[in-house]
């Protein structure tokens, strides 16, 4: 099987890619409705979908009180799955930065390999997306550390893993985005001469 192409490795990659893409993003929306909905319930006394989106002490056999409650326990929609955590503002952004910056990951990743799923792989769209793709990675410590801050976290929370990770294939990419240039370059020299 062929690594580039139509009709290659890059062209199931693709669409494995936009499945995980849209997954995250439901997944996204999923967790933020649910913190909406608690939100509603613990501040107007309902409850609306409280089956789904609970909050409570789930540690222990005494449930607290809705008002006192650090716990969110969210059904997961066609499952038995059930998502838990604490109920507060520094998960709420975590999930929304970590979630939405995978998904964004994930999302370009897509647009690469679906650039490279054509017959003209070196294009001006898998420059683009590879550009877009590794300023997302290169951005990623700097966005973190802000959100760290503005949550009153230490920037020392940072795994280094993450930064090595990150700012390792955004440079990588940069260094792959100049050799898709000269393909590019050479293809359209290549085609005035034909």
């Amino acid at each position: 099987m062929k690594l580039i192409g139509t009709k290659s490795l890059s062209t199931i990659l693709n669409k494995i890619l936009l499945i995980g893409c849209i997954g995250q993003f439901l997944y996204l929306g999923y967790l933020i409705f649910g913190f909406i909905i608690i939100y509603i319930n613990q501040n107007t006394d309902t409850a609306y979908l409280a089956e789904i989106f609970k909050l409570g002490n789930f540690n222990s056999e005494t449930e607290k009180t809705v008002s006192n409650s650090l716990n969110f326990q969210f059904k997961m929609p066609f499952s038995d799955a059930v998502t838990t955590g604490e109920y507060n503002l520094h998960t709420l952004f975590s999930i929304i930065f970590f979630l939405g910056f995978y998904s964004l990951f994930s999302f370009y990743l897509f647009k690469i390999f679906k650039g490279m799923s054509t017959d003209v792989i070196f294009n001006k769209e898998v420059i683009r997306s590879l550009k877009q793709f590794a300023f997302l990675n290169i951005l990623f410590i700097p966005l973190f550390s802000i959100i760290l801050y503005f949550i009153d976290q230490s920037v020392y929370d940072i795994e280094p893993l993450f930064i090595l990770i990150h700012l390792s294939t955004g440079i990588v990419i940069l260094f792959i985005i100049e050799f898709f240039k000269k393909g590019y370059e050479l293809q359209i020299q290549n085609d005035l001469t034909i």
